[in-house]
């Protein structure tokens, strides 16, 4: 039970702090992504100004966005900033449950800005990212964790700091002390969700497409969505390969979930469970724009990784990366370097010894503990009080800036400091080294610290005793409390996660899950709309674009969406376009339920459209039509669709409209993919 408990239950704080990261990192990329369109989706001189979108959301769909409140692009790019700074903050672990809580509210704001931007990606980063609100994230590989852990073992010599003794898991338990992870409903709900994004994917795609093992090979030639790379790999890869592209993701979108709730063998099914998760999200993020889905999903991949995995990384100790730090002890400056290094060298690589005693060297084995070998002769007392001393396991010696590299170099991910070896790049290091070496005293001085550390300003250290007993009654009754609160309230977002999941997607044999207000509420005004429909039940078998047939003031004709004078054929476009936001926007603006939008789309278009800053006012248009065009795509091997075959219907027109006047058709029996034309202004 103790197992089960600590597999469905609990997320080992190792594998939270590392969903910290790189979920992080994916949030901060796809910010990146939005700031390029800045002034035309999040701005009032773009496509939705804010009181457009609100007047037109109106009592239909709940919406609650931060950004409402910034109106000109100087405003949007303020709080652009300040999302990127919290979202920063959030990767590094400081004040982590504030800036996972504003990370959270941040992202939602991001999608309830324009909801036409909104897909599955969306709804699956929002999900992901509720859930993991009530887990501690910054447990582990965090600025909380490494500050809470410098306060609880403060080392004053080289023999503590060669002590990688840990504290039970009781105590660390009870004091909540850095690596705690709660038992919790929290870590089941992830679980969950993380199992219906999979398997409501893959029910969903039963077309027959996915059957013969052609889907890859339509959902690449759709431009909205082949990102560049696909655009350029539909055409060099073989059809087989997109045949085993195609049955290998659906593949892994149903053993995945099976993966995670199998009740034996955790380390090794979470473990393939988890690189699916990255191999799929790669796939699909590399393949495709589909914003945020495929990242954010390979991103999680860490929360399903057991703590078994983690122990067995932990003790891969590899001798060539193994070095001891001869550091000046009476350095108040060095000795917190030392204890920071001892913190971030998870594989215990890395052996500290003061410069009181050079008879004897200190080495780490695989074991962990700790040989005396005999000093390289051409270290010496004066050496040290100069330089740091790196040494490795052959008795070789690197001082100043190289001893630093070489000292990163132990440390997981040591590879990122590969670059600071350049010529160059180490002749400035070491110029650094000097000035902070040259001042290390003094500096010690300004962080409270003289001789061996010991502090100036009153600085308490934490009591082993008060670790030892645990927090008082009074805090184990508040904390008891809160943490009844806490498993309220992820029951109740599971439950309205649940409800919503079983209604928009419907799935044969699935029975349905009353919502009710409240649940409805938690579930939209979040945008956790649970849409797994990506690429369902089949990709199409048609590649749509709209193209803006306009004229600039100079009578010139151009489409303000390309740069170039209007196409109307899809195959003659440029591949990809603009990018995931204006594909899903465009595909978007052209269908009924969305005409309220439409007028937005026009003023905005007739200043010239997403291209306006590179021409200013010659970008701006005196008219233009707007037509969806339409081409069947050949199914593999048979040539491209006749002119006959390209469906072109007109959409609106704008002042005195375009230059060009094609004739517009469809074919017979096929319904029309586009509006009745609209009335000119």
């Amino acid at each position: 039970m103790k197992s089960l408990r600590d597999h469905f239950l609990r997320i080992d704080a190792r594998s939270l702090g590392l969903f910290r990261i790189t979920f992080g990192l994916v949030l901060i990329a796809d910010l990146f992504g939005r700031w390029r369109w800045l002034r035309d989706f999040y701005s009032n001189e773009g496509v939705l100004p804010n009181h457009n979108h609100l007047f037109n959301l109106r009592g239909k769909q709940e919406v609650f966005s931060l950004f409402h409140a910034f109106s000109t692009v100087g405003e949007a790019h303020f709080a652009f900033a300040l999302a990127l700074v919290a979202y920063v903050l959030f990767v590094l672990g400081y004040r982590t449950r504030v800036f996972h809580v504003l990370a959270l509210v941040l992202l939602v704001s991001l999608t309830s800005r324009n909801i036409l931007l909104e897909n599955a990606g969306n709804y699956a980063a929002i999900a992901i990212l509720a859930f993991t609100a009530f887990l501690p994230c910054g447990s582990r590989l965090s600025v909380d964790s490494l500050r809470a852990s410098m306060a609880l073992r403060d080392e004053k010599r080289d023999t503590e700091l060669n002590d990688r003794s840990r504290i039970s898991e009781t105590e660390i338990s009870a004091a909540r002390l850095p690596g705690w992870s709660p038992t919790s409903l929290a870590a089941l709900a992830v679980l969950l969700q993380i199992a219906l994004i999979y398997l409501c994917t893959a029910l969903q795609q039963s077309g027959e497409a996915w059957r013969d093992g052609t889907a890859f090979y339509y959902a690449l030639h759709v431009d909205r969505w082949a990102s560049a790379t696909g655009a350029w790999l539909r055409d060099a890869l073989p059809l087989g390969t997109l045949r085993g592209l195609t049955f290998g993701v659906r593949a892994m979108e149903l053993a995945i979930p099976a993966l995670l709730i199998v009740p034996a063998l955790f380390r090794w099914t979470r473990g393939i469970a988890a690189a699916l998760m990255v191999l799929h999200g790669l796939i699909l993020g590399v393949f495709f724009d589909f914003g945020l889905f495929g990242w954010a999903l390979a991103a999680a991949a860490p929360l399903v990784l057991p703590g078994e995995l983690w122990d067995v990384y932990e003790r891969s100790w590899n001798e060539r990366r193994a070095r001891t730090l001869v550091y000046d002890a009476d350095c108040g400056l060095c000795l917190t370097i030392t204890r920071l290094l001892k913190r971030l060298d998870l594989r215990g690589h890395l052996a500290f010894q003061g410069n009181a005693a050079l008879d004897e060297l200190y080495v780490r084995n695989q074991t962990g503990a700790t040989e005396r070998v005999p000093m390289p002769k051409e270290v010496t007392a004066e050496l040290v009080e100069q330089t740091v001393i790196a040494i490795d396991r052959n008795g070789r010696v690197f001082l100043r800036g190289e001893a630093v590299t070489e000292a990163l170099l132990a440390l997981p991910f040591g590879w990122l400091a590969l670059p600071l070896k350049l010529p160059g790049i180490s002749h400035l290091l070491d110029v650094i080294y000097e000035v902070v070496a040259t001042r290390r005293h003094h500096i010690s001085m300004l962080l409270g610290k003289q001789a061996c550390g010991i502090p100036l300003f009153g600085e308490d250290d934490v009591d082993d005793a008060d670790v030892a007993t645990g927090p008082a009654p009074a805090v184990r009754a508040a904390r008891g409390a809160l943490g009844g609160l806490r498993e309220a309230a992820v029951l109740v977002v599971l439950a309205a996660m649940l409800a919503q999941t079983a209604k928009e997607n419907p799935l044969p044999g699935a029975a349905a899950i009353p919502q009710g207000e409240l649940l409805s509420a938690v579930a939209s005004w979040p945008r956790m709309l649970a849409r797994w429909d990506l690429m369902a039940p089949e990709p199409p078998r048609s590649n749509g674009t709209i193209v803006i047939d306009g004229q600039t003031r100079a009578s010139q004709p151009i489409d303000p969406l390309t740069g170039e004078a209007p196409r109307l054929d899809p195959a003659a476009q440029p591949a990809p376009r603009l990018g995931q936001l204006w594909s899903d926007y465009l595909d978007r603006i052209r269908k009924q339920e969305w005409v309220d939008f439409q007028r937005a789309f026009r003023d905005y278009m007739a200043k010239g459209g997403p291209l306006a800053a590179e021409g200013g006012r010659e970008r701006a248009l005196q008219g233009f039509d707007a037509y969806w065009v339409a081409a069947p795509i050949p199914p593999p091997g048979a040539p491209a669709p006749a002119e006959a075959e390209i469906e072109r219907g007109k959409l609106f027109s704008h002042a005195r409209g375009g230059v060009s006047k094609p004739r517009l058709e469809r074919r017979p029996g096929v319904p029309p993919a586009f509006l009745k034309p609209i009335q000119p202004n």
